[in-house]
């Protein structure tokens, strides 16, 4: 794996956010981050891995549900190297960890990249779930929900009919990092389709709507520590949640700026001046993301995962 490019991300997006800051009021952001009520700090901290356990469980849940039986520890460190390459285009670097899978447990790709591509589809029930609870706080959201809802819809559709899921590997690994993969997701389907059944479908599906609402009370808390309290619990945890699915759309590294831009936009609508909110956008994806790389980098180094090759 090439460090390289990921350095190269990081860097890029030092660059946005020092050029995303400098749009707001330097006088202001100053005085925000002054008055950041650090009480508050201690209390976010227990909830950014309290999130990041959520996703794990479901991870490990899955793999059991494929009868992949890995030591937990070893199945830790492999789930939290795949947080490090979350920033690539459409969290695709997560892939490493079904290389690590193969290279640490003899484990074939064919088996563990279709949990990788499940994770994503619970990832996005998750998001609508929890952002359905405070949609009403929005003039127009329920057609955000409708576009969410018909994109799952599309997504299920591909995963419940092995000549739709064909057709469409065959066109995303026309993309040049995907093309040596084209194999192993086409014999993935079996996989796919013992990921969605009712139990284990209901466990992942609650996991991924938990991950969403421990990150809401994130961004409730960081609405707090800078004394905004004109924004509820709901109405943040929608923000955070639409915006992840917009960011995700967009298929740029992380969502970098287009994530921060719609929590903006949507704080906006709720009182929130645009300054303060793009403040917000920083800090939150601070605690809601950056951590979570860096601590993903730290595992991606100690299970080996540098030294698999593209």
């Amino acid at each position: 794996m090439k460090i390289q490019k990921f350095i190269i991300i990081g860097v890029g997006a030092t660059i946005f956010y020092a050029f995303f800051l400098f749009l707001s009021d330097f006088n202001l952001v100053s005085e925000k981050i002054s008055n950041f009520n650090v009480i508050f700090l201690p209390i976010i901290l227990f909830l950014v891995p309290l999130s990041w356990l959520t996703i794990f469980f479901r991870w490990h849940i899955l793999l059991k549900n494929s009868d992949i039986r890995i030591p937990i520890k070893n199945s830790f460190g492999i789930y939290f190297a795949g947080l490090g390459l979350s920033i690539t285009p459409g969290h695709v670097g997560e892939l490493v960890k079904a290389h690590l899978l193969k290279k640490q447990f003899k484990i074939p790709i064919t088996k563990s990249a279709p949990i990788i591509l499940i994770e994503k589809f619970y990832d996005l029930v998750g998001a609508l779930v929890a952002s359905i609870l405070g949609i009403w706080y929005f003039e127009n959201g329920a057609y955000l929900i409708m576009f969410g809802l018909l994109l799952l819809g599309i997504i299920f559709s591909f995963i419940s009919s092995r000549w739709l899921f064909n057709k469409l590997i065959n066109t995303v690994t026309k993309i040049k990092f995907l093309r040596n993969y084209e194999e192993n997701f086409l014999n993935s389907y079996d996989v796919l389709k013992n990921s969605r059944g009712r139990k284990i479908g209901l466990i992942s599906s609650v996991l991924s709507v938990l991950y969403w609402m421990i990150n809401g009370l994130i961004v409730l808390c960081v609405l707090i520590a800078l004394d905004i309290t004109n924004v509820n619990y709901l109405v943040a945890t929608t923000t955070y949640s639409l915006s992840g699915i917009i960011g995700a759309l967009s298929f740029i590294p992380g969502g970098i700026g287009i994530t921060e831009g719609s929590m903006t936009g949507l704080f906006s609508l709720h009182g929130v001046e645009v300054n303060t909110g793009i403040i917000l956008g920083v800090l939150i994806r601070f605690f809601t993301l950056w951590i979570s790389v860096f601590v993903g980098f730290i595992c991606l180094k100690l299970v080996g995962g540098f030294l698999i090759k593209d």
